[in-house]
């Protein structure tokens, strides 16, 4: 009980401050706090890889990620697609260099790192990138920052439904083995109150688009949440910790509560692409 007053007063007080940074200030002070909340998702990645017996380089995977969300916040405000191709060949570099270094030692835990990195690096770099370009939308009606917050009402309302409801009628069990908790029951429920919160935001902030496509996203972001979480609780358990991290009282690490935005940001940026633009 104690644990989640904490969640959701930690919750109460951060949330005005990111939407503060989102709505009012300059788009650069949210971009900044993305990138550094990456950075910190992206480091604890790499302790779990560590956790689990993974040569995984942190210095040079956290030069490799910055690099990567350098580039796209490059594109986003210059819609110039080198910046993009510049900002993979860090990457491919780093992770060339690394796997020859001493690769006569053991070449499988080189190639088990090559691929924990890639993985982190993957989604961390698109689940953030997406961000950055969603708020760098001024041609959506409305622009990006209303859409971020679509995402956020989508996917945490989600969260919170799907943990509230699997608690008090959750019989049937989703992923026993990766997260004994979740239900399909909850599953259910956060796509239900994730409906009724896009529902709202459609009502009260200045979209144009019909309804419907909300009751499209809200399964389909409730779905990639559940995915993203699933994903690294499946590390988090092999490693054999609770939470990635203690930076956010109540919540855990950086990894424990934006997993659920690695995969639902770009959701959200390549349907506006697809099917608003």
């Amino acid at each position: 009980m104690k644990n989640m007053l904490t969640r959701y007063l930690v919750a109460i007080l951060a949330i005005p401050l990111i939407l503060a940074a989102l709505m009012l200030a300059p788009s650069w002070v949210f971009n900044t706090f993305v990138t550094f909340a990456m950075m910190a998702t992206l480091f604890e990645w790499m302790k779990l890889f560590r956790g689990l017996k993974i040569a995984a380089p942190i210095f040079l995977s956290m030069t490799m990620g910055l690099a990567l969300l350098a580039g796209i916040w490059a594109y986003s405000v210059s819609d110039n697609g080198f910046f993009l191709f510049a900002s993979v060949m860090p990457v491919m570099l780093g992770l060339t260099c690394f796997g020859l270094m001493n690769l006569h030692h053991d070449i499988k835990q080189k190639t088990l790192g090559n691929g924990a990195v890639l993985l982190a690096l993957f989604l961390c770099a698109w689940g953030g990138g997406s961000l950055i370009l969603l708020r760098e939308l001024p041609q959506v009606n409305p622009d990006g920052r209303y859409w971020i917050i679509l995402l956020f009402a989508l996917a945490w309302s989600g969260d919170a439904g799907a943990m509230h409801v699997g608690k008090i009628i959750g019989r049937h069990k989703l992923t026993p083995i990766i997260s004994p908790k979740k239900t399909i029951e909850g599953l259910i429920g956060g796509i239900v109150v994730s409906a009724i919160a896009g529902f709202v935001m459609h009502r009260y902030l200045p979209f144009t688009m019909p309804l419907w496509h909300v009751f499209i996203l809200a399964p389909l972001t409730v779905v990639m949440a559940h995915i993203g979480d699933l994903t690294a609780s499946m590390a988090k358990r092999a490693a054999g910790v609770k939470d990635s991290g203690r930076m956010i009282p109540g919540h855990g690490g950086f990894l424990d509560r934006f997993d659920n935005l690695l995969l639902t940001a770009p959701l959200i940026y390549l349907y506006i692409r697809i099917f608003i633009i």
